[in-house]
């Protein structure tokens, strides 16, 4: 089951502290990794199924490819 991103986002800037990290220990499809990434938060996903570890991967880095780096504000 994908979960909706806004949803995850808003539960991530609900109970993470500025600065923070999400942990998902049960990855999926890596919806809570990705609303975590877009909302600048740091993440690290569990996931035991090689299928979805892939497609969560792809997921989040395809957001966090969106994301200007610190670097690139300076």
């Amino acid at each position: 089951m994908v979960k909706p991103t806004d949803l995850m986002a808003y539960l991530c800037r609900l109970v993470t502290p500025p600065g923070g990290v999400v942990l998902d220990p049960f990855m999926g499809s890596g919806s809570t990794g990705k609303a975590a990434v877009r909302e600048g938060f740091r993440f690290i996903g569990i996931e035991r199924e090689a299928e979805y570890l892939e497609i969560a991967r792809a997921r989040i880095s395809a957001v966090a490819a969106e994301i200007p780096s610190v670097d690139d504000l300076i």
